[in-house]
């Protein structure tokens, strides 16, 4: 291991941890029947609490204050969301949901919560209509059930709900906006893989990675793109999904990269992109390969997950250095960064 790097050891408990600024919570174990689990990490001590450890194909989101856990889960009883209390760790509700859509292997969450906590987006397949048909549906975490009407999501490869304000935009690969009564607001883009929300002047502006590392930056009201990456980027390195990687300031976003063709199945490095000048402000590689990727609620740590060797690396942001490893004990997936309060 090289110098400078704190390799965490790790406790396991089912009691309330006194916790530190930052958690992580992480799934683990996709698919892996009877063992998947959503685990919340200290990510300066490494010590870690089970949160939820039920059913299969396992998606999760918090509450952007760290109070709840939102998991969508195929259990004995079909297809449910449960609700779950942070810190103690109680399950406050299980509601049936539809049919909803689900990544394989995961490392970026499915389901999108507003700012506020109040309002949970998912998408519900509908296959009876085509492979990329969906419905929009809404979950008030306050009353915890669906409420309105579902909103059709048509044309629309890989779609990700993006929340703005009280309501949600689709994010598409490829396709065009359907303009028919009850649609969701759409915004299409070839060859996406990543995104992130950025809000300036007027309204919102989405940044659209292609894997082939084109970034264009778009107004959502209007659909015009804004700005496009200035530099040109590498033909050795394709782009892939991550965990809302913004920085706090919406100045710089942090994008995994993986390497084609070099036998190595994840992500090696991490573009540094700077939304301002739309060109490249750095490259980070850390200390091995990665799967997922996400940043602390302050912007000065990105969190990593070894899904094989069962590792998140902590790495400075500033200094682009790894600085922690924190065993897991299980295959993480999908990672999410919270302040907590």
């Amino acid at each position: 291991m090289k110098s400078g790097i704190i390799v965490a050891a790790l406790l396991v408990t089912g009691a309330h941890q006194c916790l530190a600024k930052d958690w992580i919570f992480v799934t683990t174990n996709w698919n892996d029947i009877g063992n998947e689990s959503v685990l919340v990490i200290d990510s300066e001590s490494g010590q870690i609490r089970t949160l939820w450890r039920a059913g299969g194909e396992l998606d999760a989101i918090v509450s952007p204050d760290g109070a709840r856990l939102y998991v969508s889960y195929i259990g004995d009883n079909g297809c449910e969301l449960a609700v779950v209390d942070t810190a103690a760790g109680e399950v406050l509700a299980k509601v049936p949901t539809p049919q909803i859509i689900r990544w394989i292997h995961p490392s970026t969450p499915g389901m999108a919560i507003s700012s506020d906590g109040r309002w949970l987006y998912l998408l519900k397949t509908n296959y009876a209509a085509g492979s990329n048909e969906y419905f929009l549906i809404t979950f008030d975490t306050r009353e915890n059930r669906f409420v309105g009407d579902e909103q059709v999501v048509s044309q629309c490869a890989a779609p990700h709900a993006v929340p703005m304000g009280q309501s949600a935009v689709v994010l598409c690969r490829g396709g065009s906006e359907s303009q028919a009564t009850g649609s969701a607001r759409t915004v299409h883009s070839e060859h996406l893989v990543n995104f992130a929300l950025g809000r300036g002047g007027t309204g919102y502006t989405a940044y659209l990675a292609a894997s082939n590392g084109q970034i264009q930056a778009v107004d959502v009201a209007t659909h015009e793109v804004i700005q496009t990456r200035k530099d040109t980027p590498s033909p050795y390195r394709r782009m892939v999904p991550s965990s809302d990687t913004m920085s706090p300031d919406g100045r710089v976003w942090y994008l995994p990269m993986k390497i084609p063709n070099n036998g190595e199945q994840e992500n090696e490095q991490i573009l540094v992109f700077d939304t301002q000048t739309m060109s490249m402000a750095g490259v980070i590689t850390p200390i091995g390969p990665f799967l997922g990727l996400s940043l602390s609620p302050d912007g000065r740590r990105l969190y990593a997950s070894q899904h094989d060797l069962r590792n998140i690396l902590v790495i400075d942001a500033a200094t682009q250095r790894t600085v922690r490893v924190l065993g897991v004990g299980a295959k993480p997936s999908v990672l999410i960064g919270v302040k907590a309060q």
